[in-house]
């Protein structure tokens, strides 16, 4: 609670321990799995290379964005190159190497009531096309035991969503079951990323998002950066900047266009889905750009003009009919012309 506030995060993420394949991953599939180790022989933080490919493109992509120094505070986690270690504020979190109690201590200095928990290393996992569907299920099965035994440290503050195989609905649907009916999960999450040219709005997903409905739980969008297969790495290259940026908004859009437009939700009517880390102020402009098509869809030329002095007030109308003046620059001079050109179009 916060100043009296009931204190909800629905998008809280947790720091994976080094060797969780090491320990949670079926025996059978572990050699396919390789862990950036450290003097000692143990498995430390780093690219996971998974098939002989890093998980994330963000391995072959940044040579530039690289820690020179440690900071001016005793932290040793680079967090992905973050300044946020260097403030010193996750000092008590990484010398308990981002545990259970970690979260909880974090979370009371927050006032968080309660926790949905969302992966870091686990979101670039399965970012890819052609993945073997069994080791994609592997994968998310060895994440999803080791999340639930974290939150078994606080069940009533800490919750989870289980981590999904997008390489085969139905797959997907056995995992969702188990995690939810077994260990309790409130949701899932799926990169808002296209696999293997299956549109979200297609019937392939039609199982899963049922079983959604089904279960009465949610299904969570969360974008991470460097896919694979993510469009971002042609366009900004390197830039990891401006790969973050882009992806975490855009293809969130993508998605949602793909959802509304696609009709997901009238299809699915009692589905819930969460846009998670894309902040929101984007929806009104993407909502009235969807308005704005529809009638475009529905024959309504050659009604717009008239339509639109229907609908809003004329001095607006004649401000939107003659926006594109100001645009281009034309002034009195050329709607003479254009005046004269179209009367003598009209004689002939």
């Amino acid at each position: 609670m916060k100043d009296g506030l009931r204190f909800v995060d629905c998008d809280m993420h947790i720091m994976e321990p080094p060797d969780l394949f090491e320990k949670y991953l079926e025996p059978k599939f572990r050699s396919r799995v390789s862990l950036p180790i450290g003097a000692d022989g143990r498995p430390q933080r780093g690219t996971i290379v998974i098939d002989g490919l890093p998980t994330t493109m963000d391995a072959e992509l940044q040579q530039y964005r690289k820690r020179r120094a440690p900071g001016g505070t005793n932290s040793t986690q680079p967090l992905s190159g973050s300044r946020l270690a260097d403030t010193g504020r996750l000092d008590f979190a990484i010398e308990r190497k981002y545990d259970a109690v970690a979260q909880i201590m974090g979370m009371g200095i927050e006032g968080v009531d309660i926790a949905v928990l969302y992966p870091t290393t686990g979101l670039s996992l399965l970012a890819r096309d052609n993945m073997d569907p069994h080791l994609s299920l592997a994968l998310c099965q060895a994440y999803n035991n080791w999340i639930h035994e974290f939150c078994e440290h606080s069940p009533d503050q800490l919750k989870f969503v289980a981590m999904l195989p997008p390489h085969d609905v139905h797959l997907a649907c056995r995992e969702l079951l188990r995690c939810v009916r077994e260990m309790g999960a409130v949701g899932s999450f799926l990169r808002p990323n296209l696999v293997n040219g299956h549109y979200w709005h297609s019937n392939y997903w039609d199982p899963l998002y049922s079983l959604h409905e089904s279960l009465d739980v949610t299904w969570g969008f969360h974008e991470g950066t460097g896919a694979w297969y993510s469009h971002m790495n042609v366009l900004y290259g390197e830039n990891r900047f401006y790969r973050h940026v882009a992806s975490h908004w855009i293809e969130m859009q993508q998605a949602l266009i793909a959802m509304i437009v696609g009709g997901v939700f009238e299809f699915h009517p009692r589905l819930r889905v969460g846009f998670l880390e894309a902040q929101n102020s984007w929806v009104p402009g993407l909502l009235s750009r969807i308005e704005w098509d529809y009638p475009h869809f529905d024959s309504n030329f050659p009604h717009v003009s008239e339509n639109l002095l229907k609908n809003v007030p004329r001095e607006l109308a004649a401000d939107i009919l003659k926006g594109g003046a100001g645009l281009y620059g034309f002034g009195e001079a050329d709607f003479k012309k254009a005046d004269a050109a179209a009367a003598k179009n009209a004689k002939a």
